[in-house]
């Protein structure tokens, strides 16, 4: 139900390339919670992804990211190496983009998407003057909404610059990679924004001001933004999806992802540190149970690591000097071994540890917490 002042929900899609699957990610988490979009914007693949969602069909567009590969999207070989796409860059000035055409042909229904209630906008930049223009679908002549859509993602010069009408257009990003701006035009009263952190343009005094801002963006490296890999964008749609969770409040986490409530606060960053130095699954919602149990089998798994580790360096710790010890420590190479023979010495010393101090802490941040986690909950 809407209140009698009128909330409008807007959803802002930043540009990207190939990373565009987490925000088909973040999507599905909108929809399975049952939040109501009125106004979509988007740049680049932004722009593919917004189409996308006034359509209304979040298993399509997961369909659409399971499915696209680079040859798909751009006109080069398939099974072509990132060598060859940087020849095909060189020699012809850029990639051509025939193949995206026919691919938002079969996804994308400008009927459907002008027909649909929701607000939809996208920027794109007009050559030689590099002119920002702003448009809604109610701007787009009939018949041509693809072909601005594939203007706002022609990321210039890796892709060939679209012409429309006799003029040349590139991507939106040149101008605004995240258009809240556009979505606080047409009356936004609460602001989702994902940024993908692509090469675009960020306009953050737009970003900063949008009213009742959600804002969502990786933490994990989401790969090169021209390469399309089925395997990387079903990794990442999970990722956009958990981050989406994270940032609406609904599971705890950063880098990983935990059931609301698993750990207090106060642990979470220690728990999030352990998992990262023993790499675990960030696709994974962890609870209670499953996240201990994880964390104890890498320990037993590494544990060798860190006796070998305290034969090698066991006289770093005797050093008298703190500085000394500090400065040192970094000599042990594997942060793992490093974790355990710092969990070794919280559990000795206790409060008196040395690695407890601050000046440790600011040198060794996600050790220091990883050895910390394992001393509380007793894996060592």
């Amino acid at each position: 139900m809407r209140s009698k002042k009128q909330k409008k929900v807007a959803l802002v899609l930043g540009g990207g390339g190939s990373r565009g699957a987490y925000e088909a990610g973040v999507w599905q988490a909108l929809t399975e919670l049952g939040i109501e979009i009125d106004i979509v914007t988007g740049c680049s693949v932004g722009a593919i992804n917004a189409a996308m969602v006034v359509q209304g069909n979040v298993d399509l567009t997961a369909q659409l990211w399971r499915e696209i590969e680079t040859h798909m999207v751009f006109d080069v070989p398939e099974g072509s190496q990132p060598i060859e796409y940087a020849r095909e860059i060189v020699f012809n000035h850029g990639a051509g983009t025939s193949g995206l055409k026919g691919l938002l042909t079969k996804y994308i229904d400008e009927d459907v998407v002008r027909n649909s209630p929701m607000v939809y906008g996208i920027p794109v930049v007009s050559l030689p003057t590099f002119d920002a223009h702003y448009l809604y679908k109610e701007d787009i002549p009939s018949g041509k909404m693809i072909d601005f859509i594939i203007a706002s993602a022609s990321a210039f010069p890796a892709i060939h610059s679209c012409e429309i009408d006799g003029v040349d257009y590139i991507d939106g990003g040149y101008a605004d990679e995240i258009p809240v701006g556009m979505a606080v035009k047409k009356g936004a009263t609460h602001v989702i924004a994902v940024n993908l952190k692509g090469m675009g343009v960020v306009r953050h005094e737009t970003l900063e001001t949008a009213p009742n801002l959600v804002y969502i963006e990786p933490k994990w490296d989401l790969g090169s933004i021209l390469i399309f890999d089925k395997a990387n964008s079903k990794r990442i749609l999970r990722l956009g999806y958990l981050d989406a969770m994270k940032a609406l409040g609904l599971i705890d986490g950063t880098y990983f992802s935990f059931a609301k409530g698993t750990f207090p606060k106060t642990i979470l960053k220690e728990a999030d540190a352990c998992a990262k130095i023993f790499e675990l699954d960030p696709l994974v919602l962890y609870t209670n149970e499953i996240f201990l149990e994880k964390i104890s089998d890498a320990a037993r798994t590494f544990n060798h690591e860190a006796k070998e580790a305290l034969d090698k360096y066991g006289d770093v710790f005797s050093l008298q000097s703190p500085k000394e010890l500090l400065t040192n420590i970094r000599n042990v190479a594997n942060p793992r071994a490093l974790t355990f023979l710092i969990a070794y010495n919280l559990k000795e010393k206790g409060t008196q540890s040395i690695f407890l101090s601050r000046a440790a802490v600011k040198l060794l941040p996600d050790i220091i917490h990883a050895a910390s986690f394992l001393v509380k909950y007793q894996l060592i």
